[in-house]
Order: C-alpha cells, then structure tokens, then sequence
C-alpha cells in the first residue's frame, strides 16, 4: 500500500517504474473511475488509509496535484483544479461514507 507522500519521494529517474508499482494500488488516484470518485470508494479511502495528507498527479491537469486531506475514519477533503474554472482550486468535503457534504472555491 501506498504511504501519502510516496509520490512526493520519487526521483525523477525512478518515475515511470514507481507509476507502474503505484497504478497496481488500489489508493492510487489515476483519473476518473478511481476509487475517490464514487461514495463507496471514499468510504473505504477514509478507512483504510491513517490521518494524512495525500498528494497525487492530477491527470487532467499534469502540472498539478489532487491534494486529499483525509482523517481516518470520519471524512476527508479532496483539493483539485477546478475543471470548470481552472483559475479557482475547488475543495469537496465528505463525511466517513463517502457522501459529499460541501463544496467551495478559492484562487488556484
């Protein structure tokens, strides 16, 4: 299993083999269809992942990172470029099922 700042540690060299390790991962953010876009699977991101701070490439965005505040067990925020307005960082809160419970926007 992945560690939350795994991603963070790579040397660039090192970077496509640790993408062909991480992608097997089922925490692994890799686009739409992860595990972070549907209720069940932030349900079971919140549980099985320790209090943290997550940060993985952002896959419509290359440049950036989906920033995941997650506390064990009773939510999580998820922080991403807005697809909208890529100018505003758009921050979703959710609680321990997954459900999302507010959603906000600030300069990027």
């Amino acid at each position: 299993m992945l560690e939350p700042n795994d991603v963070m540690k790579v040397e660039d060299k090192d970077w496509e083999q640790f993408k062909k390790e991480a992608v097997k991962d089922e925490l692994y953010y890799s686009g739409p269809g992860d595990l972070l876009d549907t209720p069940e699977g932030r349900e079971k991101f919140c549980r099985l992942n320790e209090t943290g701070v997550f940060r993985k490439p952002d896959p419509d965005f290359p440049q950036n990172k989906i920033w995941v505040f997650n506390l064990q067990g009773q939510g999580m925020v998820v922080k991403k470029r807005s697809r909208v307005d890529p100018s505003l960082m758009e921050d979703i809160e959710y609680d321990a099922q997954g459900i999302e419970r507010s959603k906000s926007y600030e300069p990027a």
